[in-house]
């Protein structure tokens, strides 16, 4: 089981089992850190989808992101509430890009779905095409840790 840490020390945190629902639940995007060539932080805000104990998100596989994976597999994460009170959870994993199709379209209509409700719409659509044709990848991010912290725990 990935260990999970308390953000903050005088914070309310999240069981194993709260974080797997927020993580199913939630439709913030996930912010992805990556590092670039030069060894330089970047963040990409994307949609994901936590299923299985991990993290899924897609992208056109020339996108800097994927490129920075290619390099240097391991990111950060953090999905957090913007309304208050606030509640989140970010971490450490080790990203892989899938490019086999048959693992990566399934997988990539859970992400479509959860976003945009419907596959029929011609986003949709042309999103899951990009996935069909190989020009886009699904990438899986396994957690090292989640650190995590939930304010609705607070006695007000």
């Amino acid at each position: 089981m990935v260990r999970v840490h308390k953000a903050m020390p005088n914070t309310p945190g999240m069981e194993h089992s709260e974080i797997d629902v927020f993580l199913t639940s939630s439709r913030t995007p996930l912010r992805l850190g990556t590092v670039d060539s030069k060894g330089d932080p970047m963040i990409h805000p994307v949609w994901f989808n936590y299923f299985d104990g991990r993290l899924y998100i897609f992208s056109l596989k020339n996108d800097r992101k994927i490129r920075n994976i290619r390099q240097k597999k391991t990111v950060y994460f953090s999905v957090d509430t913007d309304a208050e009170p606030h509640k989140g959870v970010k971490g450490k994993g080790t990203a892989i890009i899938h490019t086999d199709v048959g693992k990566s379209v399934p997988l990539t209509e859970k992400i479509v779905a959860k976003y945009l409700g419907d596959l029929g719409t011609p986003m949709a659509k042309s999103m899951m095409d990009g996935v069909r044709k190989g020009s886009t990848v699904l990438v899986e991010i396994t957690p090292l840790y989640f650190s995590a912290w939930d304010y609705t725990k607070m006695k007000h």
